[in-house]
């Protein structure tokens, strides 16, 4: 409950915030939004994307029941929270002890597509699709955005969305029956 109420404050801020920023005048905006290109493409060169996709892959092998402990002590932001497709939010803590959720995508196979990788200094952000399946039984398709923050020169997984597409079929549940 702590969670949804950190979250639903987070989302009346950012509204506020956005709403006092729109009050600018035109010529700073224009100069904002060439500022923000400039920043986006200094930032965004191909060794950072290169690094972020490494520690994407790493994240996602190691985000299973048999290695996510050791990971989570390493790769693995403070401030990590994740919003899974099937509704669950879950902070690293929450996650590590859902082994139903851990043991699924251990045995799941997975593949990604229509990756795109953009980096702004310290925050990188992967969106994309992944199909889930057990043995050869598609199972569904998810759209995602998994966020890494770079603390001393290490990419730390910072935050995960998933969101069912409209042609996945009935999500399972890993909602614990205790």
């Amino acid at each position: 409950m702590k969670h949804i109420f950190k979250i639903f404050m987070a989302i009346i801020i950012t509204g506020l915030l956005t709403t006092g920023c729109n009050n600018q005048t035109e010529t700073n905006k224009n100069t904002d939004d060439k500022n923000l290109a400039q920043f986006a493409q200094t930032n965004d060169s191909d060794t950072s994307r290169k690094e972020l996709d490494a520690a994407f892959k790493k994240m996602w092998k190691n985000l299973t029941l048999t290695n996510a402990a050791t990971y989570f002590e390493t790769d693995v932001s403070d401030t990590f929270f994740t919003v899974n497709a099937d509704g669950i939010i879950q902070n690293k803590e929450q996650l590590l002890v859902d082994t139903e959720r851990l043991r699924m995508l251990e045995i799941l196979d997975f593949k990604f597509f229509d990756q795109q990788i953009k980096v702004f200094d310290n925050v990188g952000i992967i969106n994309g699709r992944i199909q889930a399946f057990s043995d050869t039984t598609y199972v569904g398709e998810v759209f995602y955005t998994a966020i890494f923050v770079k603390q001393n020169d290490i990419w730390k997984y910072e935050n995960w969305q998933g969101t069912w597409s409209l042609d996945s079929p009935p999500p399972p549940s890993f909602i614990s029956e205790d």
